[in-house]
């Protein structure tokens, strides 16, 4: 029976959903073969904080893994992610966190940027069939075989429009202000950003398009500072705890860099907010919902020029979450019953960091539905 899965391929992270648990980890691939690195029980530890798996007989390690303890590590940046076999290495290490058999079939809901949706045949044609892969944890290594026999690829931002309409049994929420008007949404990703307009409950392709615009400029502008500032030289993969906490060590000291980080992340919103511009009048739309892993970034510098936006509930889990949604219901309208079982009951959801809003935490957190214990465009910590 497949298992459903919403899962969100961000150029910076992989958000992975089942309804029960979700998983983030960075969109990071490196190689595996420097030795298994060596746990000395004094930290913390999480299946998705170590991902190292073997794939047509090469070794890798994928997100914070790699960037920990890869010699040679990269974030593929380019328009149709095809440096090697790194979107398939990261997509298979995400369903791996899931794989609890020696066969385990998966019904894949994920998204593109709706100014890549003439390459979903494509991803489908990669990624569908059977996968041979094995999975390393600590000391033990076991082999698994991934089967993806349906995947169903849409228009990226669609996912928070799911995840806020219904609910984690598939059930629309038929009183849900966003099922009527004019519905924009925002979601701001690490190299892209998308728009997407919904009307009355259908997507509407001529008023939704992707611009090369998110934080990965950012991250680029905050590392040349520190470069020049500094004298200290990183890779766009290692700058996430930097530009999370607006923190850095320098010579073992902690200097902070909030508000170079904020000057740099606000010429980014004002770009975000001439293209909204540019495709909308804004007056037209009823709701407007800020999503993505750079909402928090960028949401206090465009919530004032749009009086009726609002930040998604947990923006950054928000596609992989309405994914989900939309494959159980799928499931349901099929079958009359979902694979993979019930969800569970709602359960409350770590706060977010409070030093900086923006940006993502890496690791697992519970999955669950809270949206009747939230206001639409409530956030999880209640505070702005």
């Amino acid at each position: 029976m497949e298992r459903c899965i919403g899962l969100d391929m961000g150029y910076g992270f992989i958000k992975v959903d089942d309804g029960r648990e979700g998983h983030v980890f960075p969109s990071v691939v490196g190689e595996g073969n420097s030795g298994m690195p060596l746990s000395l029980g004094v930290g913390p530890r999480q299946e998705s904080n170590e991902l190292r798996i073997t794939y047509n007989g090469k070794n890798y390690l994928v997100g914070d893994h790699a960037i920990r303890h890869s010699r040679i590590a990269h974030r593929g940046l380019s328009p149709t992610r095809a440096e090697g076999d790194d979107l398939k290495i990261l997509f298979l290490a995400a369903l791996s966190l899931y794989s609890r058999e020696t066969v385990n079939n998966f019904y894949v809901v994920t998204g593109l940027p709706p100014g890549r949706m003439h390459m979903a045949d494509d991803l489908v044609r990669q990624l569908r069939g059977d996968h041979e892969i094995i999975r390393q944890t600590g000391a033990s290594r076991f082999g698994v075989s991934i089967r993806l026999e349906r995947i169903e690829v849409v228009p990226q931002p669609v996912g928070t429009f799911w995840a806020e309409v219904l609910d984690n049994r598939g059930q629309i929420r038929t009183d849900h202000p966003l099922l009527r008007g004019r519905v924009g949404i925002i979601d701001v990703g690490f190299r892209t950003s998308d728009y997407a307009t919904i009307i009355d409950g259908e997507y509407s392709p001529a008023f939704s398009k992707t611009v090369p615009i998110g934080i990965s400029f950012g991250y680029e502008d905050v590392a040349q500072k520190l470069a020049t500032e500094y004298g200290l030289e990183r890779e766009q993969y290692a700058l996430d705890d930097a530009v999370i906490s607006g923190m850095v060590n320098v010579s073992g000291r902690p200097v902070d860099i909030a508000d170079l980080r904020d000057d740099v992340f606000g010429d980014i919103a004002t770009k975000l907010l001439v293209e909204a511009r540019s495709l909308w009048q804004i007056q037209e739309y009823d709701h407007i919902l800020i999503t993505g892993g750079g909402s928090r970034v960028v949401e206090r510098y465009l919530r004032p020029e749009m009086p009726q936006a609002q930040i998604a509930n947990d923006p950054v889990t928000a596609n992989a979450r309405g994914y989900y949604a939309w494959a159980y219901y799928n499931m349901q309208q099929g079958s009359g019953e979902a694979a993979g079982g019930q969800p569970q009951q709602q359960q409350q959801k770590p706060a977010e960091q409070e030093s900086f809003r923006g940006g993502y935490e890496t690791g697992s957190y519970r999955s669950g539905d809270q949206s009747d214990e939230q206001p639409y465009g409530g956030t999880r910590s209640g505070t702005e």
